[in-house]
């Protein structure tokens, strides 16, 4: 695995939790494995605010921000960015980010979670409901289609930075969501933690010109920077290391709306 580490020059984990919503570790804590990691820069994430279960409330992501800031002046050896995992919301590409709270944060990471009120009720029986049947049938042709249009609408229409954990409860179709990503500055993750895509899902991503991530989404602190399987897969497709943007061999700019440049 040290080969794989050397061959991608991973230097950045974008996708991390922490106590504020359904993390083991505090922000510190976090902060702390990465410089031990000797990783240049860690992203905090957490649930959005809209996740019923976990979520981190607004308040408390202007606190955590407020708690970044203060951090990096204490571990002036790894760039801290403050972040949210943020929900899709429904068909329409919606998610529960307010634009005052986005403009609090570096990076925002974008993905489907389950426990997740839609804004309208006929959204929610037509992709939450769709999510939950998955364990009874394979979804239908209109049902991915649906929630394809659905990641392609908030690719085009909201700020965001990376598409956490593709096909995780909610199938799509991968090239379509790939080609929107690469036109909209948007990366896709390769999660270690949910590993949900078929070959030819991997196939469709990786012959796209979209850009890669691979994270740990870890949800517990020893789990921060552990990207063992997203990196087999990325070798196993012999994917290009400079498309992976935490990569040491990538320098990527973000080109969607109101992004930072997260060159490292």
């Amino acid at each position: 695995m040290e080969n794989l580490k050397n061959k991608y020059g991973i230097i950045a984990d974008y996708h991390t939790h922490t106590v504020y919503s359904h993390g083991k570790g505090t922000v510190e804590q976090n902060v702390i494995k990465a410089v031990e990691l000797g990783l240049k820069t860690i992203a905090i994430t957490d649930h959005g605010p809209h996740h019923f279960i976990f979520g981190v409330s607004e308040e408390n992501l202007i606190k955590q921000a407020s708690e970044v800031r203060a951090l990096r002046d204490k571990y002036p050896d790894v760039n801290i960015l403050t972040g949210v995992e943020a929900n899709i919301k429904g068909l329409s590409g919606e998610y529960d980010i307010r634009e005052d709270i986005r403009h609090e944060l570096d990076i925002v990471l974008c993905g489907f979670h389950k426990p997740v009120w839609s804004d309208k009720m006929s959204d929610y029986f037509k992709l939450f409901y769709n999510s939950y049947s998955k364990a009874l049938y394979k979804p239908t042709k209109i049902q991915i289609e649906k929630n394809t249009r659905a990641y392609v609408k908030l690719i085009q229409k909201q700020p965001i930075d990376i598409i956490s954990h593709i096909n995780y409860h909610l199938k799509v179709n991968v090239c379509e969501v790939a080609k929107a990503a690469a036109d909209y500055g948007v990366a896709i993750e390769v999660s270690t933690r949910h590993d949900d895509c078929t070959k030819a899902d991997y196939e469709e991503l990786f012959a796209s010109n979209c850009m890669i991530t691979v994270n740990s989404d870890a949800h517990k602190v020893e789990s921060i920077g552990e990207i063992g399987r997203a990196l087999e897969v990325l070798n196993e497709y012999n994917v290009d290391p400079k498309r992976v943007i935490n990569s040491s061999f990538c320098h990527y700019d973000f080109k969607c709306k109101n992004k930072l440049n997260l060159s490292h």
